[in-house]
């Protein structure tokens, strides 16, 4: 019986997790979101691709961020207009 509970538990706390970061699209290099912007980090802590995504997925709002290697931001969108080309910048997409 005690292996049925921790078996269901670690179940329970894995099961959420894989839906939520499967809900990505894959990452697209060279591609910048264009659309309603909901925040502009600049601070060097968001400057990974993880740390962006992760303050992304903090707000239920965001529905996509654009890392800009370049000038060293992360912004987060509440909307996509258009997904234009742009060297250095590494962008996802809620799926």
């Amino acid at each position: 019986m005690k292996n049925v509970v921790m078996s269901s538990l670690i179940l329970l706390m894995v099961l959420p997790a894989m839906s939520f970061a499967s809900s990505w699209a894959p990452v697209e290099e060279g591609v910048a979101v264009s659309g309603k912007v909901h925040a502009i980090k600049k601070s060097k802590k968001y400057r990974s691709v993880e740390k962006c995504r992760a303050y992304a997925e903090t707000k239920s709002v965001v529905v996509a961020f654009t890392l800009d290697a370049n000038k060293g931001t992360c912004s987060t969108y509440t909307s996509v207009r258009s997904r234009p080309a742009k060297e250095g910048a590494i962008s996802q997409v809620k799926g």
